[in-house]
């Protein structure tokens, strides 16, 4: 299993009029930390890209229980539990300052070859690096 934490301000371009963060601004939070997560294991998506290989979102599964305010720090807690044989899932939530529970997601993400534009298994260098932290 691998785990980490990420950090975000709620800016007031992440609100919609009444203040609370919009609801589709969590998955660009979410978004963050999965990348922040990543470079952490010594893996860019940039990276991946230029080898051809790209990870579009097969799945988003995003459960909400409160608000994430304006100028609120918030915590995400992205964790990935299995090795990325054929897709990469992340289950992801979302805790205010007091560790209440914002919201909740699972997001899984796929493997394409960019150039044929079809699906693929994980690439090994990819695996290898899971691997190492498992």
């Amino acid at each position: 299993m691998i785990s980490s934490e990420y950090y975000h301000r709620v800016i007031y371009a992440d609100t919609d009029a009444m203040g609370v963060m919009y609801y589709a601004n969590y998955l660009k939070v979410y978004e963050a930390a999965r990348g922040d997560l990543m470079r952490k294991i010594g893996f860019s998506f940039s990276d991946m890209g230029a080898k051809g290989i790209i990870c579009p979102a097969i799945n988003v599964n995003i459960e909400y229980h409160k608000f994430a305010k304006f100028d609120q720090e918030v915590k995400i807690i992205s964790t990935i539990k299995e090795l990325p044989i054929v897709k990469l899932e992340f289950e992801q939530a979302m805790y205010d300052a007091k560790n209440v529970l914002i919201n909740k997601a699972i997001v899984r993400l796929g493997f394409v070859d960019e150039q044929r534009a079809k699906a693929v298994r994980c690439p090994a260098w990819i695996l290898k690096l899971f691997s190492d932290k498992f």
